[in-house]
């Protein structure tokens, strides 16, 4: 669907019924409506609602400003970040949505907005403590992301390894996974490899 055309979906008009408690009990204010954005601002928050112009994916965004570097800058947290501090997405049913048609749409911006509103108080009132969970909770996942990436390049290693019977490296890889990769299990079957290398090692060495 064109861009042009969002406007028949009732995105804005949505929103703007739908997340008038922001206005009404937080004290923000609305500062930009696009067709596929509205922002609203207080003194300690913005919130933005989009609905993505190739993605057509529906979404909140809760945010404030920092300092970096002497200059204001946003940092922002997707909605399911906020629940994810204390809830269960699934157990709440909070899932990503993209929809190019008008019934789905207006129905999925009022769930976003009962969920912005349950389960987002903390952010919406600028609480520092809250949005620094939220920047720690971030690096937790991006260091569990970074470390599932090392670890399946790891695993090859050790299957090519294990093939060509080089103990040594079975053992460094495995061995690595182990020592340094805290969010990383190794499988029952990996110590099953890396104890038999081991002992192939030091039988070797006998």
């Amino acid at each position: 669907m064109p861009s042009h055309d969002r406007s028949q979906l009732g995105f804005v008009q949505t929103v703007e019924a739908s997340f008038g408690f922001l206005v009404r009990e937080f004290g923000f204010r609305l500062v930009d409506v696009q067709p596929t954005f509205v922002r609203y601002e207080s003194e300690r928050a913005f919130v933005n609602v989009f609905h993505g112009r190739g993605s057509y994916e529906l979404g909140v965004e809760i945010g404030r400003w920092i300092e970096f570097d002497g200059e204001l800058v946003e940092e922002k947290f997707t909605l399911g970040d906020v629940i994810a501090l204390d809830h269960d997405l699934s157990a709440v049913g909070y899932r990503s949505y993209a929809t190019t048609n008008r019934e789905p749409l207006v129905r999925f911006v009022v769930q976003l907005a009962d969920w912005t509103q349950r389960f987002g108080s903390r952010v919406l009132e600028g609480d520092p403590a809250t949005f620094d969970s939220l920047r720690e909770q971030g690096a937790r996942l991006s260091q569990t992301i970074l470390e599932g990436w090392r670890a399946e390049r790891l695993r090859a290693a050790a299957d090519c390894a294990w093939r060509c019977k080089d103990w040594g490296r079975v053992i460094d890889a495995y061995g690595e996974i182990a020592a340094e990769l805290g969010s990383i299990e190794l499988k029952r079957s990996e110590r099953a490899r890396l104890s038999y290398a081991q002992k192939r090692i030091s039988d070797d060495a006998r």
